[in-house]
């Protein structure tokens, strides 16, 4: 790629979210599911898979050599990773978890991996949150959003929310938006539609709920 189209990759990621004018609507769409995983003492953290748009998908195929079909090599993984994943650690990789009244950015990414699913790009990657698990109903959120709105994060359709745990759980999930928190990103107010939604100027993050106890 060139270096053109290098700073269109980082504007959409949300690379520079601070120089972006607020009158920005979506650029890139993310299909989110999140997979909470327990050990047998307590939860560890949780999976994140991003389905990424087809257009987003045809630049890291342009600029990184990922293939349309089968599996990556771990070069291109690493570069995907080193040049379209790694600086979203400056912005909390769009994921914040809520607990015990309070919200946690998340600060760290492990084992990102990349690949193809129904010919558009999916990213896999670990963050890890330890929280208790007893016999106590304990809730644990997760927010992802990109502030800018230059990145669109909804939960997919289909099995938005799972749960990997070796011990039996009492558990309630379910994907809700979060109308408290606003995202304003066009102040005229002027509706944008898209990929069959319209964005009017002002949104609200989705959330993905897990009520948990032994």
């Amino acid at each position: 790629m060139v270096g053109g189209m290098k700073l269109v990759l980082m504007l959409v990621l949300g690379l520079f979210a601070g120089t972006v004018p607020i009158h920005a609507h979506p650029h890139v769409f993310i299909d989110a599911r999140v997979t909470f995983q327990f050990n047998e003492r307590e939860m560890e953290g949780f999976w994140v898979e991003w389905h990424f748009d087809p257009l987003f998908t045809s630049m890291i195929v342009m600029d990184f050599g990922a293939p349309r079909e089968g599996p990556f090599s771990q070069d291109v993984i690493r570069v995907i990773h080193d040049g379209a994943f790694t600086n979203l650690r400056h912005y909390d990789y769009f994921t914040y978890v809520i607990a015990d009244d309070r919200v946690h950015p998340a600060e760290e990414a492990r084992e990102f991996s990349a690949f193809m699913r129904d010919r558009r790009i999916v990213y896999r990657f670990f963050v890890p949150f330890r929280h208790p698990l007893d016999e106590r109903a304990r809730m644990v959120r997760v927010r992802m959003y990109d502030e800018t709105f230059f990145t669109d994060i909804a939960f997919a359709s289909e099995q938005p929310v799972s749960v990997n745990s070796p011990v039996s759980l009492v558990e309630e999930r379910r994907v809700q938006k979060y109308e408290n928190l606003k995202i304003a990103y066009d102040a005229r107010d002027q509706a944008v539609r898209r990929e069959g939604a319209v964005y009017t100027g002002l949104t609200h993050p989705w959330e993905a709920r897990l009520q948990y106890r032994r």
